[in-house]
């Protein structure tokens, strides 16, 4: 499985989680040799252990529930002083997302959060032999209404698209088109990951839209290690619709999420295919070549962003680092506003590696006939 929370930074691939450590990977590994006739080959546990390290290889580790900046103070390093301050930007992302909420609800603002599940696998089967096989990553992108709790999912897997800025862009636009049928702000949520939601691709189609429709658009990032959204409770209800169930195809994880919620009324899913998405990432069409609110060394970054504001009557990008400053104008010059027109972002379906599709092959035997189909015809 590729990293789910940092896969721009590493390149490690992670195996599901089934082991919580390194001593019940061996344990398996050494039951794998005896029953297959290796056991005179066995590693010892620091060579296994050398190996596993040079094959790139870690354990999955699922999301933190504690915040590294927490965690550093209870164990003393981090200061005091950090800490509070730590704890002054939490309280104040939360003020501020409290009071959007509250202004979605009486209709003066759309509020949206938006974040990514965790990282699926196609096929999950109660088979011994499929665990030794690579397979499919699926993944599921959610956007929820605050105010009328309307929650879109936008599963799909890696044959349609990949985890880049345009994919994530496709999916926001989709949704406020759609949704956003009234002319008011609009106001985005979500964490500071940069290859979803803070990022040059996603700012530039914002703002082309926010110009286009005469409308306001902001996009508000909450403190990193606090990102708790309406959103995540959705993805505990999908996580428990997907306990003990058989997944075949990706397709499945489509009719579970809605499945999984009914009141005030069900999930809504998008089973998303290659042909779904536009090129977002042409630089023909965009009016900012860098988001980044500083010019020299040891000026603010892209990461550092709290807030950004799509202004359609300045058609300029305005920022904030800290919720309580005033808002600057992006110190990058804009480029003349263009005539935008987006063309297809896949001409088709993406390949994967000629091992997963061996590896999903040899699955095959403990699939129904009904899905061999599916896995014949992945390119690869």
């Amino acid at each position: 499985m590729p990293s789910h929370y940092c896969r721009k930074d590493s390149t490690k691939l992670y195996l599901e989680q089934f082991f919580q450590t390194k001593q019940e990977l061996y344990r398996e590994y050494k039951n794998y040799c005896d029953e297959n006739g290796f056991s005179n080959l066995i590693l010892s546990n620091p060579v296994f252990d050398q190996t596993f390290s040079e094959l790139n290889l870690a354990l999955y580790q699922p999301k933190k529930d504690r915040c590294d900046i927490c965690c550093g103070f209870e164990t003393k390093n981090i200061s005091e002083i950090e800490y509070q301050k730590h704890l002054e930007k939490k309280e104040r992302a939360r003020q501020e997302k409290d009071k959007d909420k509250e202004l979605a609800q009486q209709e003066k603002v759309y509020t949206f959060c938006m974040d990514l599940q965790a990282v699926k696998i196609c096929p999950v089967v109660n088979a011994s032999k499929i665990y030794y096989k690579t397979k499919l990553a699926v993944h599921n992108f959610t956007i929820y209404d605050m105010n009328t709790h309307v929650c879109r999912n936008y599963w799909f897997n890696e044959t349609e698209a990949d985890l880049s800025a345009p994919t994530f862009t496709n999916f926001i636009l989709d949704f406020i088109k759609d949704k956003c049928t009234k002319n008011i702000p609009i106001i985005l949520y979500s964490d500071g990951c940069c290859y979803q939601n803070r990022n040059c691709i996603l700012s530039n189609a914002l703002l082309n839209y926010s110009i286009k429709k005469k409308v306001l658009i902001e996009q508000k990032y909450l403190e990193k290690g606090h990102t708790q959204m309406e959103c995540d409770a959705v993805h505990s209800l999908i996580e428990r619709k997907l306990k003990n169930r058989n997944i075949e195809l990706p397709s499945d994880y489509v009719k579970l999420t809605k499945e999984a919620r009914t009141k005030p009324f069900p999930l809504e899913v998008v089973d998303v295919n290659h042909d779904f998405f536009l090129d977002y990432a042409d630089q023909k069409n965009w009016i900012y070549n860098s988001i980044r609110p500083g010019r020299k060394v040891n000026d603010p970054t892209v990461t550092d962003l709290r807030h950004l504001k799509y202004n359609f009557e300045t058609k300029l990008i305005e920022y904030k680092i800290d919720f309580n400053e005033e808002f600057q104008p992006l110190p990058v010059r804009s480029l003349k506003y263009p005539e935008i027109e987006y063309n297809v972002l896949h001409q088709r379906r993406l390949k994967i590696k000629e091992i997963k599709w061996k590896h999903l092959q040899e699955i095959k035997c403990v699939l129904s006939k009904d899905c061999h189909s599916f896995y014949d015809n992945l390119l690869h």
